[in-house]
């Protein structure tokens, strides 16, 4: 059985937060996709195509963290059905469909971490720990694919913690929210590479939250969804690093969400499965478009529905894979590309 480090004392909110981020182990059918009541949101049918590609070529896991760079995308850590938390990193060609394992990530096997890119480097940190030595994790680290390694970078100055959301913009990379040492996270931090250092922002408004997507567009940053005590939410926000200020805008097309998978194209971000009304997993895709301030539904995930899976986008696409499904079999490996056109 998977632990996670979460200490409520209400018994119901606990039975919840079990619910969410382990899921239940009996198949239950996807309730009906709901939408947003949110007055400023349009929503419409959408576009885009789904292309199952070459089935990760690791364990098949969930609560995995991946980033792109350039034309290729990385995924590693997690869960597996059996045995500890993985550190192990593979690299897929976009252009090949190859998939290469590279350096594990040093420290600790983990799931629960924070993953993304800045130029042509890659970053990842914080999570959870199984085994004997388990606990919440706040070190970090810098990964260049030229020399395949992974350097230790300064540990994230918000102290250890899982279930947090990151994204880049600007030059430099963001964390924020999660869980750590029970207590429910708001805060936020920005890493400059340059400097190797973190530096206090706004805190994400609102109540703490675990679970919640990101992803960055432009000189803007986007972060939404997830779990707090109060139960899922659906709120969406957009961050100005200039001006160190939240604005919220229209709620997530789909609703109420928790472990879904975000990441950008181009202009627009996009969203898609995971977790509603507790245990029911979901397929539904989602466009957010920051111009118009709308979420367009676009085609549905092409793989079963899921929570925990991991994304990246590279070479213009996006890709979606790994996982949890309530079927069999439960812990997935497949591999999707999304085209938005």
């Amino acid at each position: 059985m998977i632990e996670t480090n979460i200490k409520i004392t209400d018994v119901k909110k606990l039975t919840i937060l079990i619910v969410l981020i382990l899921g239940i182990q009996a198949c239950e059918k996807p309730g009906p996709d709901t939408i947003s009541d949110n007055p400023s949101q349009t929503v419409q049918s959408g576009e885009g195509s789904w292309v199952q590609l070459a089935d990760f070529a690791g364990t098949a896991r969930y609560y995995a963290a991946a980033f792109g760079i350039g034309a290729k995308g990385y995924l590693g850590t997690g869960y597996c059905e059996s045995g500890p938390a993985l550190n192990d990193f593979w690299e897929y060609n976009t252009t090949t469909g190859v998939w290469t394992q590279v350096a594990s990530m040093p420290g600790a096997g983990r799931a629960l971490a924070v993953a993304f890119s800045i130029g042509e480097k890659g970053y990842a940190g914080t999570g959870f720990r199984q085994g004997q030595a388990q606990g919440d994790l706040g070190d970090f680290y810098e990964y260049d694919p030229a020399a395949n390694k992974w350097t230790k970078r300064a540990p994230f100055a918000g102290g250890p913690r899982n279930q947090a959301t990151g994204f880049s913009i600007g030059g430099k990379g963001y964390i924020g929210t999660g869980i750590g040492q029970g207590d429910f996270k708001s805060d936020f931090w920005e890493y400059d590479p340059l400097t190797d250092s973190w530096s206090r922002k706004a805190n994400v408004p609102g109540e703490g939250r675990i679970q919640a997507t990101g992803f960055g567009i432009g000189a803007k940053g986007y972060l939404g969804t997830g779990f707090a005590p109060n139960g899922n939410m659906k709120d969406f926000w957009e961050y100005d690093p200039a001006s160190d200020v939240w604005t919220r805008v229209a709620d997530f097309g789909g609703g109420e969400r928790v472990n879904a998978v975000g990441f950008s194209l181009g202009n627009s971000g996009f969203v898609g499965t995971g977790i509603a009304d507790f245990s029911v997993r979901k397929n539904d895709f989602w466009e957010y478009i920051p111009a118009g301030n709308i979420w367009l539904r676009k085609s549905d995930f092409g793989g079963d529905v899921r929570g925990a899976a991991a994304g990246f986008s590279a070479g213009g696409k996006g890709y979606i894979g790994t996982g949890y499904y309530t079927g069999a079999p439960g812990f997935k490996k497949d591999i999707w590309e999304f085209n938005p056109f």
